[in-house]
């Protein structure tokens, strides 16, 4: 369930790679969010939503500050949180990430009642074919038209763990540790692999791009910085979200850096990744 785009580094070299494996089995920090927030662990405050886009206007909530629950699970955290990533889980199973720098950089709060709702703690509004409620806890963010990208929506979460990108995005990481190249997999992994794949790992709205034939095997860079920037413009029914007014030719350098990268480092895709 798509719950984030309803209305819209990394890897080290072979013995880090062993040890990253080795840490794969072990339990990252994690709040069950249901279990965990009580009244007496973290202090809840009203927060103004200037546009809030599940309901499209705004809103007010009580909620918990997203810091102090980062705050908790990065004091039990023993990699480089530079490379971290905070994983939000629904209680359908699904999961949305976002870097743990970005949610320093804003205010976000995890909303348990909706002020607007009267009576009611929640106000149910359509999904798909259903009518629903954020419940238990809708992850909100105070500043008005904040990237939406890089700073996700979720709802009905269950469960939020910190975990390090290269363990989270498995496959899709790259091996080489290049400053740019670690840079462009974090933009990729903002922006992009939602919908897209890199060696299986990733989402797929859109095409895989690396696996079987990497994407700059068929577009040279002049091409490729136009269909990410501005797909629209050359696949006119395509659904891809113009991003020309959110990255700048730094950030897309990096994204083709990373992608790149990922050219000799092909894995096989099956039905199962």
């Amino acid at each position: 369930m798509n719950k984030d785009n309803l209305f819209p580094t990394l890897i080290m070299n072979l013995a880090m790679i062993l040890f990253c494996g080795e840490l794969s089995a072990a339990p990252w920090p994690e709040i069950q969010l249901q279990r965990d927030l009580t009244p007496s662990s973290l202090t809840s405050t009203t927060v103004e939503v200037p546009k809030d886009p599940v309901y499209q206007t705004a809103k007010h909530y009580r909620a918990y500050p997203l810091k102090g629950i980062i705050d908790e699970l990065s004091a039990d955290y023993a990699g480089d949180l530079q490379q971290a990533v905070l994983v939000f889980t629904a209680i359908d199973g699904y999961k949305v990430s976002m870097a743990y720098p970005d949610a320093l950089e804003e205010q976000g709060y995890l909303a348990f009642r909706d002020l607007d709702a009267n009576e009611n703690d929640w106000i149910a509004f359509k999904f798909g074919k259903e009518k629903i409620t954020p419940a238990p806890y809708y992850l909100v963010w105070s500043k008005a038209d904040i990237d939406k990208w890089r700073y996700p929506w979720p709802f009905q979460l269950s469960r939020i763990t910190l975990q390090p990108a290269r363990i989270y995005f498995g496959k899709a990481a790259p091996v080489s540790t290049n400053d740019k190249i670690s840079r462009g997999f974090a933009e990729f992994s903002r922006y992009c692999i939602r919908c897209h794949a890199v060696n299986g790992s990733g989402g797929s709205v859109g095409p895989e791009l690396n696996a079987p034939q990497n994407v700059s095997e068929r577009y040279a860079d002049k091409q490729l910085t136009g269909l990410i920037l501005n797909n629209p413009a050359y696949r006119p029914n395509s659904k891809m979200p113009v991003f020309a007014e959110l990255l700048n030719d730094a950030q897309v350098n990096s994204i083709l850096a990373y992608l790149k990268a990922m050219k000799s480092h092909k894995q096989a895709v099956n039905e199962t990744d």
